[in-house]
């Protein structure tokens, strides 16, 4: 077992902490959203290889604590967004058919614009996942089938 001294060097002398993060287990994506979420607290420069070993050098900007409890938020935002990604893949299917279910009401109080200022957000596929995190993002009907999910139904409504 590691501890956190094999990824979260604090530097005292030069003032920085340098955190390095095994790309193999989060992805570049998942770097880039903690790095930002730091960014009020710390400055972030980010090195290495986005498909080994990813490096993040912080140095504080607002942080007035120790340099490794700074490491150790910054993965703890890694860890937040990973969670947050898994979130994402396992409730498509229920945010696709909310938003299919609006798309009556948009079209009927105003007329869609042909192209949108917004850019589109995308969704990523299952193949950019590995298989315990598809294991985790199983809907409920695949895991437990129709029948469970129909009878959990009836019993919200209450029939029983």
């Amino acid at each position: 077992m590691t501890s956190d001294l094999d990824f979260i060097k604090p530097d005292e002398k030069g003032g920085v902490v340098v955190v390095k993060v095994n790309a193999n287990v989060f992805p570049i994506d998942l770097v880039y959203e903690a790095s930002y979420s730091l960014m009020d607290r710390a400055y972030v420069v980010l090195d290495g290889s986005p498909s080994d070993t990813i490096y993040a050098i912080l140095r504080p900007r607002t942080f007035k604590g120790k340099l490794s409890d700074l490491g150790r938020i910054f993965y703890d935002e890694v860890i937040s967004s990973a969670f947050y990604a898994v979130q994402m893949v396992r409730n498509r299917e229920l945010r696709n058919v909310m938003l299919e279910s609006l798309v009556p009401l948009t079209q009927e109080s105003a007329a869609v614009p042909e192209q949108s200022a917004t850019p589109a957000v995308t969704v990523p596929e299952d193949e950019d996942f590995t298989p315990e995190e598809k294991e985790i993002a199983t809907l409920w009907e695949e895991k437990y089938g129709k029948k469970k999910c129909d009878e959990s139904e009836s019993l919200k409504k209450g029939g029983g």
